[in-house]
């Protein structure tokens, strides 16, 4: 399957959802020989990444116990935060995606991973810098830019960076998941930064 047939088959979605895809699709396209990922297969997985995004709150929680996608308390009470899990399995079972590395970018996409592939990274950042969010939340601008000049472990960062600012300004809850992937970014980056000093 390649993303113009995933499409074809996702006429469903309500329009603003999939002209939200069609631009991230655009982005991964773009950005994807800059990281030596095929262009073709990151359009695949851009154009997969919101199958499950129009979901209302109950219906993600019913298809999350139903396809047995884990769950934390998190999720639960932010039940969007399901939409990329429960959209992988539903690629899986209702569209027959079964490219692993597809499915993965879908599942991440909005929490991340600490075990990200540069394909998952990919979407992940393309889903954030895309024309329409970049317009809405100026803060998005250093990860573009960052993503552009070849540093996409520092883009995705950039974004987590943001996320966990305005968490902790506006009392939103962090995934667990949001953690692990700033910690495991941070540890990879460890000689560039500086040693964290214990409180006495």
């Amino acid at each position: 399957m390649d993303a113009a047939a995933l499409r074809a088959r996702m006429g469903h979605l309500p329009a603003g959802l999939l002209e939200h895809i069609d631009r991230v699709v655009a982005e991964a396209r773009r950005l994807a020989p800059r990281y030596g990922i095929d262009p073709e297969r990151a359009a695949l997985a851009a154009q997969a990444h919101d199958v499950a995004r129009a979901l209302p709150p109950a219906e993600l929680l019913r298809l999350a116990r139903e396809l047995a996608v884990p769950t934390d308390e998190v999720d639960r009470a932010v039940p969007v935060l399901l939409h990329g899990p429960v959209g992988a399995r539903l690629l899986e079972r209702d569209y027959g995606v079964t490219d692993p590395e597809v499915l993965a970018a879908a599942r991440s996409h909005t929490t991340g991973s600490p075990e990200m592939s540069p394909l998952e990274k990919l979407v992940f950042v393309a889903d954030k810098i895309e024309p329409e969010k970049l317009r809405r939340r100026e803060r998005l601008g250093e990860v573009r830019r960052l993503a552009e000049e070849g540093d996409l472990d520092g883009a995705l960062l950039a974004y987590l960076d943001g996320q966990l600012l305005e968490a902790a300004a506006r009392g939103w809850l962090l995934h667990p998941l949001e953690v692990h992937t700033r910690n495991r970014l941070l540890r990879e980056r460890a000689p560039l930064g500086e040693p964290r000093e214990a409180e006495a």
